[in-house]
Formats: C-alpha cells, sequence, structure tokens
C-alpha cells in the first residue's frame, strides 16, 4: 500500500462515528490492535535531509541514573561539542525510573516531517519508543538506534527493531561483534561513550562517611544483573587480599537493590559481618557520582561482561587506578599499563536473577587470586597506582574526550547520504 493511499484510508477513518470505531477495536482484539499499531509505525528513512535546518534529535533516558541514561546524556554533549546543535527528548517516563534531574535542557519531539533521530535505546524499547516519539507512517526521519549489549551472542528478539531503524550504533567493538552476527542487521558502526569529568572535582571522604583506609570502590545496578556486575567476586577477591584490615575498605555502590530481593539477600550474604566493607544503596546525582568515583582510591570491577564499562572510563579519566577483568567491551580503552587487567576463564552464562536468558553463550569468571594481588599492589605500590592513573587518564583523553567522539560522530553524519524532501 503507498503513502498515499495509506493517508486516504486514515481520512476515511476518521469520518466514521466514534462509536463504531471503538466498537471494531473491541471486537479486533489486542493482537489485530498490536500489529495495526505496529503497523503504522513509521519506516527508516535511506538518507539524511538536505535542509541544514532539519532537527538533529537525541532521545532516551535524559532523567533516569543508569549507563544507558547517562550514555544519552554524553552523545548530547558530544554533538554539541562537535558544533551541532541537537535537541534532547527524554523518554525516563515510560521506559524507566525517573530518579535523576539532568542539567541537559529537554524538548518535546520536534513536528517536522523530517529530521535525523538517535534512538539510545534497546532493540525491545524501540517500537514503543518510535510510538511514544508520534513518528508514524508518512514522517521520513533517519533514524539510528544506538544500541548497548553486553553478550557475545546476538540478543535474541531484537531483530523486530530493524524494520525501524536506519542504521545502528553500538558502543564497542565486542557488542558490535555481537550485532552483526544477525544476517539481517542494518549498518553497525561503533561510538563508543563520551567521558567529560566535571571541572575542579574535588574530593568529599567524610561525606561517605570514609576515614583514612585505602578506598576501593564497584559499582552495580540489580537491574543490569548483579550476576554479571558481580560484586560476590569481588568481595571475595578484597577479603583475600586483606582479611578484616581496617587500613582497607571495601564501598559496594549499588542501585535498585530493593528491586530484587534475592539479589539484595545475597549481596548481605556475602559481606556478612565485615567491618571493612560497606554498601551503598543509592541513586546518586551526575555531581554526586562524580565526587564518589573522585574520593575513592581506586575502582576495581570483576564484571562478567561488560558492553562499554562506563564507570571504568570514568575512573580512568579521573587518574584513578582500575581494576578490571580483561574482556568484553571495556578492552577497548583497558589495556595493559593503562588498567590492572584480571585474568578469567569463560565458563557458560547462567544469571539466577533471570536479567540475561541467553542458551548457548559464555562470559567470564575473573581470577580472583589474581584480583586480590593486584588489590594489594594496588594499595601498597603508590608509583604503580600513579603509572595507571596517568596512563588511564591518557588513554581516555585520547579515545573519549567530548571533542574526540563529538567529532567522529559528526562526521559519520556528514558522510550520510542526503536526499531532498519528499
Amino acid at each position: 500500500m503507498t503513502e498515499d493511499n495509506s493517508a486516504i484510508l486514515r481520512r476515511l477513518w476518521t469520518l466514521l462515528p466514534t462509536s463504531w470505531r471503538h466498537q471494531f477495536w473491541t471486537l479486533a482484539g489486542p493482537r489485530w490492535q498490536s500489529a495495526y499499531a505496529r503497523s503504522m509505525i513509521a519506516r527508516p528513512a535511506e538518507s539524511r535531509p538536505t535542509d541544514p535546518r532539519a532537527p538533529l534529535v537525541v532521545a532516551g533516558l535524559f532523567n533516569t541514573a543508569s549507563g544507558i541514561g547517562e550514555g544519552a546524556r554524553t552523545t548530547y554533549r558530544a554533538l554539541q561539542a562537535a558544533g551541532l546543535d541537537p535537541i534532547a527528548v527524554d523518554l525516563s517516563a515510560p521506559f524507566a525510573p525517573v530518579d535523576l534531574n539532568t542539567d541537559i535542557p529537554c524538548q518535546p519531539m520536534p513536528s517536522e516531517q523530517e529530521g535525523t533521530l538517535i534512538l539510545q535505546l534497546n532493540g525491545p524499547e524501540t517500537m514503543s519508543a518510535m510510538q511514544h516519539l508520534g513518528l508514524r507512517r508518512g514522517r521520513n526521519w533517519y533514524t539510528i538506534g544506538y544500541w548497548a549489549w553486553e553478550l557475545p551472542n546476538f540478543p535474541i528478539g531484537w531483530e523486530t527493531a530493524f524494520k525501524y531503524l536506519s542504521e545502528i550504533w553500538t558502543i564497542s567493538d565486542f557488542a558490535a561483534a555481537a550485532l552483526r552476527q544477525h544476517p539481517a542487521a542494518p549498518k553497525i558502526s561503533v561510538f563508543g561513550h563520551a567521558i567529560s569529568p566535571p571541572q575542579n572535582l574535588q574530593t568529599d571522604r567524610a561525606r561517605f562517611g570514609w576515614d583514612d583506609a585505602f578506598v576501593f570502590l564497584t559499582m552495580a545496578d540489580s537491574m543490569s544483573s548483579f550476576e554479571r556486575k558481580n560484586p560476590f567476586a569481588t568481595i571475595r577477591a578484597f577479603q583475600h587480599a586483606f582479611g578484616d584490615s581496617p587500613a582497607h575498605k571495601l564501598v559496594i555502590k549499588t542501585r535498585n537493590i530493593d528491586r530484587h530481593e534475592a539479589a539484595r539477600q545475597a549481596l548481605e550474604q556475602a559481606i556478612g559481618d565485615a567491618k571493612n566493607i560497606a554498601l551503598l544503596d543509592a541513586s546518586l546525582s551526575e555531581p554526586e557520582l562524580w565526587l564518589l568515583l573522585n574520593s575513592a582510591d581506586a575502582l576495581i570491577s570483576l564484571h562478567r561482561s561488560e558492553g562499554f564499562g562506563l564507570t571504568l572510563a570514568e575512573a580512568m579519566a579521573l587518574s584513578k587506578p582500575v581494576i578490571c577483568t580483561n574482556w568484553s567491551g571495556n578492552t577497548d580503552f583497558t589495556h595493559a599499563g593503562s588498567a590492572a587487567l584480571v585474568d578469567y576463564s569463560l565458563i557458560p552464562c547462567v544469571d539466577p536473577y533471570g536479567v540475561y536468558q541467553i542458551e548457548d553463550t559464555k562470559w567470564a569468571s575473573a581470577d580472583e587470586s589474581h584480583a586480590a594481588k593486584l588489590m594489594k599492589q594496588v594499595a601498597e605500590d603508590e608509583s604503580f597506582r600513579q603509572r595507571l592513573g596517568r596512563s588511564g587518564k591518557e588513554t581516555i583523553s585520547e579515545l573519549a574526550s567530548l571533542e574526540n567522539v563529538g567529532a567522529r560522530m559528526a562526521s559519520h553524519l556528514e558522510c550520510i547520504p542526503k536526499s531532498l524532501m519528499r
């Protein structure tokens, strides 16, 4: 059916009495209603509009304190740093907790017929997001899905979003390799997150109740799976390295722990009555999160898999020594010299918390004794810490500054073919 015929049918439909239309949808049932809703979503443009005034939109979780939310915020800022004028459209309320107040000015979705949309949500949310943004048939937007994925296999079901996307961006070579496994995948490009620490950032250990101990920080969101983030291995490695030493402290920053009772209980059981391990469960603002990172002495992540490893990159940007599993998306920027890399073996991916339910794939099991050795070296060898910090900061400055990431994004957008408005 052509766009003209669709418009005629829609016009005829609106001429029917409202009661007839309601009765039709009642008889049609939810399955047909869903199929109809999908059919009415705009299909992606093959090229960008030539009009330089056409809007460039970044839509995502701007007011959510999650990695995907931070991704949208850094994309917006990187495009701004490249001299572009993006519009931020917040999708937090329909898709995630609203637990952060961003300083980025958000606006409603523009009504223009054409434009470029960077939709920073994953495959399962794509159709609903397009409906929420009002992108119906007849609108001709070049639509980029900016996806984050953490496992080496293609995520089952995400291919249903392909029909709505002109192309896909993703956050690491590791994620791209997984997404390219699907034979129908559109063009996929890699743009890692941009990292931009605040200027003149201070420390405030007293605010977090830290004394003069050497503080290791690890972070985990229960909605991203405690099994994947794996704070349990970090606890065991810390205890192997330092026992109950009051001169060393492990802080486990969590989020959404009350949403997964089994995860909360498992974490509390792992901590036990240890006096030098503290749990900090909170949704922090961006300034608070940067303050937390800067107040710690080192960051450790014995993750099983990362799509990118945003917190690792942020800590490195602050010259903090980072200890992490030497596998998955973080290896784009963690290498010998820029981070202390923990040996690992690959094991079957089994997530008792149900966030990841993919058969026949694997993820990492960090070598906890090796991690303990590296933790002791970081805590006891100041020159080693300083070398890691300097190299880590240089690496992030080169690969992930707002200016560099924004320039790559802008260059990519400029190279997309343009067409006249239809």
